[in-house]
């Protein structure tokens, strides 16, 4: 099933190079706090997307990697942006003042002209990894200065940076494992890591998130590193997690990592194990509350907080839910949720601060170094609350309406050729061959959607996602994180989500008239019908597969996520019927 995607974004480095050196200049005025640290740490981030860009059009240039001088000068602007990170880390916020480094000097030494290709980096938007965490990895992993330390692009160059920060190394140098996902390699220069071969005494740090489903990416730099004569024992591994490579690891790469020596610091150790703590910390000062207790949710135990019984929670899909907490302080609650580092943590503040004063979102407090703070609403999911379908209509088409006018957006998501080769795959997989070709021939006799209207889509319109409170108001939850999961949708024309309320709620032709009239008149324009009418069975499609991983992935959920499958898979049938007549 086609469910994951990757969108990236082609800009000008000098366009972000402009924008990092403002943001320098706006630290260096602030005053000390978890404000100023987590600007500095949305300025890391954001120069690591630029330096990563720059090195992989070198790349696509060359054919390998090269220690440049340019890719030295990046690493070099990461290695001290890292150790200003690492200050601010360990004074506990109270460092201030102008940074150490002079960076918009050191940005101004790079190559400002080049077009490169960037996006957000999947471990510092979706999975709640900090930088942070690699500091306290390298402080305890008994390594030196004398340290080779290899940075995994994307994430990996600026974590790598961390790394050589904390231990007094040489900036990093980095890696594009490239071929096939569960079967990567690398593409070096001779001298890449020359200078380094000559000492039997150096350590080599390989340094990335994961690893995921194969562990290839870290296999293959290892594997290369044997073949520069380094030993094993001399290589060590920076992941983000302990639990090491998924399902797709081949018995040598499982091999491998049991041998090679492993330094991970997680979330929950992080401050010497006081990382909760910490974050409620932070939470007491946001709310400026005394007394916020506070617990984790993630992986759906926010259910056990329903005023539900078990037999009516709704499904999960645990590998796709950000990180959470539940704050309590006295007879109030708010979630604690992760919504990014860097820039997408902001667009996140912006659009649940915005959802809110419309009447559309719950009340937000702010956000918490990467963390969003938004009040728990005590009320009934709509699909237990009975209210009137017409009503709940007219709400739903305001209020789609509202994103489509308001929510607008130059943001990529998938091009709707794409989106068709999804559906294709899906049913295929799902409903075999013949019906895959059905429907890729109904996509050959449907005209491309043309929509320049592309928005920030809510992306969940299912039943339990919204709620109805104790004076009948209705809110969405969940309607930030959607347009920029780690899905293959992204930001679509508002007729993604009209589809998917058609497809959520059986809506009736006259229901769906209801529904785009609502919308149209919120957002004072026509909805496109041939764009809404294209999308359909690709949002069906696409349900299909994310529920089907998530059965997949055996969870404990199939009793609640099989009768949704049949569902979806229902409803693909019957619109492959109505193609035939």
């Amino acid at each position: 099933m086609i469910v994951f995607g990757d969108h990236k974004r082609k800009c000008r480095a000098g366009r972000l190079a402009e924008a990092a050196s403002a943001a320098a200049t706006n630290i260096s005025a602030m005053p000390p706090g978890l404000e100023r640290h987590s600007a500095l740490v949305r300025l890391f981030v954001n120069v690591s997307e630029l330096v990563q860009g720059l090195a992989d059009a070198e790349f696509e240039v060359a054919g390998v990697d090269r220690n440049s001088a340019s890719q030295q000068r990046g690493a070099q602007i990461l290695v001290a942006l890292a150790s200003e990170v690492a200050r601010s880390w360990r004074s506990g916020f109270a460092s201030a003042g102008a940074l150490d480094c002079d960076i918009s000097e050191m940005l101004a030494k790079l190559d400002r002209q080049a077009e490169i290709t960037t996006g957000a980096a999947e471990g510092y938007a979706h999975y709640a990894l900090y930088p942070e965490t690699y500091l306290a990895a390298a402080q305890q992993s008994g390594l030196d200065a004398n340290t080779c330390v290899i940075g995994l692009r994307s994430i990996g160059l600026g974590l790598a940076a961390m790394v050589a920060a904390a231990l007094g190394a040489p900036p990093p140098v980095s890696v594009r494992p490239v071929g096939h996902p569960f079967a990567r390699r690398i593409s070096a220069a001779p001298d890449l890591i020359g200078r380094w071969l000559i000492s039997k005494a150096a350590s080599y740090a390989i340094v990335d998130e994961g690893p995921g489903l194969s562990g290839s990416s870290f296999h293959a730099v290892v594997s290369w590193l044997l073949e520069q004569g380094v030993d094993l024992d001399r290589i060590h591994l920076f992941p983000s997690h302990r639990n090491g490579p998924g399902g797709k690891a081949t018995e040598d790469i499982l091999a491998t990592w049991s041998r090679c020596r492993i330094h991970c610091v997680d979330f929950e150790r992080t401050f010497d194990g006081r990382t909760t703590a910490k974050l409620a910390d932070w939470v007491v000062k946001l709310l400026a509350m005394p007394d916020v207790q506070l617990r984790e949710i993630s992986g759906g135990a926010w259910r056990h907080h329903l005023p539900l019984s078990p037999g009516q929670w709704p499904p999960i899909f645990a590998g796709f839910e950000r990180r959470k907490f539940l704050a309590s302080a006295g007879a109030g609650r708010w979630l604690v949720k992760f919504a990014g580092l860097g820039e997408s943590g902001l667009h996140k503040l912006r659009t649940a601060t915005l959802l809110h004063e419309s009447g559309f979102g719950p009340p937000v407090a702010g956000l918490c170094h990467g963390f969003l703070v938004e009040r728990w609403v005590e009320a009934s999911r709509l699909d237990g609350a009975g209210v009137s379908r017409e009503r709940f209509i007219a709400w739903l088409g305001r209020y789609l309406g509202w994103r489509g006018a308001h929510l607008r957006t130059s943001e990529t998501g998938a091009a709707p050729d794409v989106l068709a080769s999804m559906a294709v795959q899906n049913c295929g997989e799902a409903l075999g061959p013949s019906n895959a070709v059905e429907l890729r021939n109904w996509f050959e006799a449907q005209p491309l959607p043309q929509s320049t209207h592309r928005v920030q889509i809510d992306g969940r319109l299912h039943p339990w996602e919204f709620l109805c409170c104790p004076d009948g108001k209705l809110l969405k939850t969940d309607a930030l994180d959607h347009c920029r999961s780690h899905d293959l949708i992204g930001c679509q024309g508002i007729e993604w989500d009209i589809a998917g309320a058609v497809v959520e709620y059986d809506l009736s032709d006259p229901e769906l008239l209801q529904l785009t009239v609502g919308a149209e008149a919120a957002m004072h324009r026509a909805v496109d019908r041939e764009s809404l009418s294209y999308m359909l069975p690709c949002y069906l499609a696409f349900q299909l597969g994310l529920w089907t991983m998530a059965d997949q992935a055996e969870t404990g959920e199939s009793d609640r996520l099989r009768p949704l499958i049949e569902r979806y898979q229902a409803r693909l049938s019957r619109f492959l019927d109505r193609t035939m007549q």
